[in-house]
Order: structure tokens, then sequence, then C-alpha cells
């Protein structure tokens, strides 16, 4: 049995280990890693191994002879480099440079470096079911903070008071929570007295007390009709456009409390519905009437009757008092659970 290919095959290994040194990388590996990776080392070996005495004889450690060819012989003069510092040195990233800082602009103003730029625009993500539900005096402040921080300044001008405000960018470079309840604070107030995290209120500090549902309120549908579970599915809530109130102008539209009749749209149409549920503001709650989390409605069709055949949602008793009014009587009937 001829054995060349095997010697072949060592010095093609020795010519593979003198081109690909471990000092060198490729553009792709030395633009660094995105998740570790096992440390490879690489065999280094200072002993030769044992060749055959002639060509055209048969060697029975053949097989040995070819697993010692995979390991890379190099004499140990020409070993200058530990396996430790043989690694290759990947590409720094931006974000692992000298941290948080504050740079010169113009007329000697400090503003944030770029690596505050980015942590600052990562704290103001708000999803848009969140942005969804802010009043326009809150998309006006967050847009005025959001364009403080695109512009690196520390603070910005409240749009509704004139009052100065530390963006998150100035709370991010301080380091840690003052304590002081700050609007943008991106420690959730680690440092605040119990009174100042725990207030009921602080979450309203920038929204105005609701009185009811009013027009754009989103709403949630508490029967199963087919409309409301697919509206609950596709994430697309219906808002109020109008409420049924005798007396009062349309152009002034009042709002809507427990047990009114309201016009919603929901998934592209137009459907009247009845308040079963009010997330009323702490400031207007009345004793004796429970107060939900969301807003819900029961869908009617086009003659008035429930969309559905049953509420799955709690009703107040307080509703009971309508039991007079023939459209809400059969709400009432498909209902089996009051609070």
């Amino acid at each position: 049995m001829s054995i060349a290919p095997i010697a072949s095959c060592s010095g093609m290994s020795r010519l593979l280990s003198n081109v690909l040194s471990p000092l060198t990388a490729s553009r792709c590996n030395a633009s660094g890693r995105w998740w570790p990776q096992p440390e490879t080392k690489r065999r280094l070996s200072t002993k030769p191994p044992n060749r055959r005495s002639s060509q055209g004889e048969t060697n029975p450690n053949a097989v040995q002879d070819f697993q010692r060819d995979d390991v890379i012989v190099t004499p140990r003069s020409q070993i200058r480099l530990s396996a430790k510092e043989a690694a290759p040195a990947y590409y720094t990233p931006r974000k692992a440079g000298n941290g948080f800082a504050l740079e010169k602009y113009k007329d000697g103003e400090m503003v944030a470096n770029y690596t505050l730029y980015e942590a600052a625009i990562n704290k103001c993500k708000v999803p848009w079911n969140d942005y969804n539900g802010l009043t326009s005096q809150e998309r006006t402040i967050y847009l005025a903070h959001l364009k403080a921080i695109n512009e690196r300044k520390l603070s910005y001008l409240d749009p509704m008071t004139g009052y100065v405000v530390f963006t998150t960018s100035h709370h991010l470079y301080r380091g840690k929570c003052c304590g002081n309840g700050c609007r943008h604070c991106p420690y959730q107030m680690e440092n605040a007295t119990p009174e100042i995290r725990k207030y009921e209120l602080s979450k309203h500090r920038t929204r105005p007390p609701t009185m009811g549902v009013h027009r754009r309120t989103r709403l949630n549908v508490v029967d199963n009709s087919a409309l409301g579970k697919e509206a609950d599915a596709a994430g697309k809530l219906a808002y109020c456009i109008h409420v049924y109130k005798q007396g009062l102008r349309s152009r002034h539209m009042p709002h809507a409390v427990l047990g009114d009749k309201i016009l919603v749209a929901i998934r592209g149409q137009m459907r009247k519905a009845y308040v079963v549920g009010a997330n009323t503001h702490v400031n207007y709650r009345k004793h004796g009437v429970p107060n939900t989390d969301t807003n819900n409605i029961v869908l009617l069709d086009e003659e008035g009757n429930p969309l559905g055949n049953r509420v799955t949602s709690p009703i107040p008793t307080r509703l009971l008092g309508k039991r007079d009014n023939a459209q809400f009587a059969k709400v009432l009937a498909l209902a089996n659970k009051f609070i």
C-alpha cells in the first residue's frame, strides 16, 4: 500500500500553517462578535513525528502517522508568543469607549457625547400602545423631550409651564436617582421617598383629570360578539366618537358615565354601545360606585339589541336601577356577575 498521500497531506498542513498565521484575522473576525465564542487554542508541538524509513515499504502505523500529521509541528525557537497572547484582537465597539461624558458645543454649551446620546434614546422609546393612550398635552411634552435628546441637550423648556426640565441624558450622566421624583427619571425613582413613589397621582402629573368617556377614548368590548373578539385579537380597540345625551349640543360633546349610550368606531364600522365599566379619575370617584381599570362597553346591533349573547365582565350593581329601560334590561339579562 502506498503512503504517498500521507506525506503530501503532511506537507499541505505545514504549508497552511505558514499561510494562516494566528496573528492575522480576516475582516469578518476583526469586526467583533455579538455573542461569546468558545475559546479555541492552537495545538503546538515541539516533538517531531516518527517517519517511515523508505517510501516503498508498508508502514503498519500509517494511521498513527496520519493522526500525528494533524498536529502542527513548530520548533520551540519559533514560538515567540504564548497561547493567551496569540488570540486575535477584536475591534472595540463604540459603546465601550470612555463612557458617558459631555462635549463642548457652540458658545461653550456642554452637550452629551455619542455614547450618552445612544443610551438616552434607548431609554426614551415608547411602545405604540402606550403612545396611543397619551393625551395631546402629553404628546407635546414627549416630542419636546425627544427633540432635546436628539440635539444632545441636558434640559429643555416645558411647553406648558415654561419651566426648565432635565432630560434623560442629564440623569444618566449623573449616574443615580436624585430622589426628587423627576419627570424623566430613568432609574424608576429608586432613591425617592415612599410618599413620592406610591403617590397615586404620580402617573397623572401631566394628565388632566378625566370625568368619564369622551371623544377618542379607547374602550374594551366585554361581550362575546365576533366583532369584539376580532378587535381584541387584532389589538385595535374601539374608540368613542359620540355620546348620546339629551339637552347637550353635539359640538360640546359631554362625557359619558356608567349606563350611557355612545357611538363607537370598531374595525371600520360604527356601532352603538352601552358603557358598563368606567375608569374614573380618583378625584371624581363616587362612594359605592366601583371603578374598573379599563372602560368597558357592550356592543348593540342596528335594532338596539346586544350583539353577543353573554357578558364576560362583572357589571356594577348600580346599573340594576336602569332595568326600566327595555334595551338596557337585555344587557343586564346577559350578565352573570355583579360587583
